[in-house]
């Protein structure tokens, strides 16, 4: 029961760097590497999972070849952390993100998106291998950052916020996990809406973390607002 409940949680929270090239010059998008990268993507968004390693994979041999230093790199290295992550592959994970890491810091310094989003990622990989010192280093690294560029309302720290309060659910401090949670839901409610995929997201884990902690009015209570808001979001899309 434990194992399957890590490995949903590493699925829910781990984040793919795959909308952040978005904007390639016109010679890159024409690349092999966007064309294994998309064919990975994919394949991790239909669980097929022996797939995506092979295609994310051929995209780093492809980029590393011609500039091991390339973002790009960084980007492949760490949707193949996510892929491990979901494989309970956790040590090759780890190792893979540290060498996004280091080429992103390299590329864009320490205060930069990618480096919240990769921080985000180990601090849930090192939490599911019971590194909680280095996981709370992480994960609150990757809010501070988000709180300086972004703000404190902005729906990048609300997911940095979920971020932490997942490594507090998995260390069992779930007080802690709580209150990050309730974070997240408020930011997301104020910015992008309360039945926005993200706010639900959020608003699952804090219902969860309501019936861990046997607060069973309470749980109940935030399912029937969620569900109010799943039906509004079904009826805005009609």
């Amino acid at each position: 029961m434990m194992l399957r409940k890590l490995t949903s949680l590493v699925v829910i929270v781990l984040i793919l760097l795959m909308l952040l090239f978005d904007r390639l010059p016109e010679k890159a998008q024409a690349t092999s590497w966007e064309m294994y990268q998309s064919a990975g993507h994919q394949a991790i968004a239909e669980r097929r999972l022996s797939d995506a390693e092979e295609f994310l994979l051929a995209a780093a041999r492809q980029i590393e070849s011609m500039n091991p230093d390339d973002p790009r790199l960084a980007s492949t290295l760490n949707d193949l952390g996510v892929l491990y992550g979901m494989q309970q592959r956790d040590t090759e994970a780890e190792s893979v993100l540290h060498r996004s890491l280091v080429i992103n810091e390299r590329a864009f310094g320490r205060q930069h998106l990618t480096i919240i989003l990769i921080l985000q990622n180990l601090g849930v990989i090192y939490a599911v291998q019971d590194k909680f010192l280095e996981a709370h280093q992480a994960a609150r690294e990757s809010l501070a950052i988000s709180l300086e560029l972004f703000g404190a309302g902005h729906p990048r720290t609300g997911s940095t916020c979920r971020t932490l309060a997942v490594v507090y659910e998995l260390q069992g401090s779930y007080e802690e996990a709580e209150q990050f949670a309730e974070r997240s839901v408020t930011i997301f409610e104020n910015t992008v809406g309360e039945g926005h995929p993200e706010t639900l997201e959020s608003l699952e884990l804090l219902i969860r973390l309501m019936w861990i902690t046997d607060r069973e009015n309470e749980a109940q209570q935030l399912e029937t607002r969620l569900n109010t808001s799943l039906q509004r979001s079904h009826s805005d899309t009609k």
